[in-house]
């Protein structure tokens, strides 16, 4: 399909706008997952390096954040109902998702957004059976990226980014630890694509270049894992 261009902002929504429905959309989407979760906002020491900042429900964009699976699978889920609800423009849909354990269950869901949808491209780990014809599919993937998910959607309307990597190797979605961020702007949205798109090329050097560019820190999980355990009954009991 011929690709809608994205630098007429004559349509595009308000940053105050994109951040209500991305809450809006992200609590609809934890619930259905675990009710009482929870993301650790990190920061930066340049004496000690990456440090917990704060606990928070619901990540705040453009800042590094640490979190379980549950968080990781209802970010994912927030950035394909952006695109549901507004995709009466078309626009490009981009996941890199862990192949068929955790697609089954959206067939019908993807289905509906190809048809609303310019172009929906999916990068899976795994086969995925059953995918309408208009939807791309690149697989396998490189084996360097499976530690990855990758979740972007942009059209005239709004543009928006989720990357993350998985920091061990559960594979119980409750035991999962995940480093990432949520972006709203452009730059970062269209910079993120273009150097994830020389991905499907699958050259070594290329991957290797994607790891450098982010250059996700290093910690000890267990030194967030107790900043956790020190927060954690204050935390809820304030949400109560």
């Amino acid at each position: 399909m011929e690709e809608k261009p994205v630098h007429d902002t004559s349509g595009v929504r308000s940053s105050t706008d994109i951040h209500l429905l991305f809450q809006k959309k992200f609590h609809e989407n934890l619930k259905r997952s675990c009710l009482a979760s929870y993301s650790v906002k990190l920061r930066y020491c340049p004496t000690n390096g990456i440090l917990p900042n704060e606990l928070v429900e619901i990540p705040k964009t453009d800042h590094l954040h640490f979190f379980n699976g549950y968080v990781q699978r209802a970010l994912g889920y927030t950035i394909e109902d952006l695109a549901m609800e507004n995709g009466d423009q078309g626009g490009e849909l981009t996941l890199l998702l862990d192949g068929a354990k955790n697609f089954s269950h959206q067939k019908k869901r993807y289905e509906v957004l190809s048809k609303k949808l310019d172009r929906i491209r999916i990068w899976s780990i795994g086969p995925l059976e059953g995918l309408p014809p208009n939807i791309d599919l690149i697989h396998p993937v490189h084996p360097r990226l499976t530690k990855y998910r990758f979740y972007l959607f942009r059209n005239l309307k709004l543009e928006v980014v989720f990357v993350c990597k998985q920091l061990n190797r559960a594979t119980e979605i409750s035991a999962q630890k995940f480093i990432g961020f949520c972006s709203f702007d452009p730059f970062i949205v269209h910079s993120l694509r273009w150097k994830f798109y020389l991905l499907s090329s699958g050259i070594e050097k290329i991957i290797n270049h994607w790891e450098k560019f982010f250059l996700w820190p290093t910690f000890r999980i267990q030194e967030i894992e107790n900043f956790i355990n020190t927060k954690l009954n204050s935390y809820f009991s304030e949400k109560s």
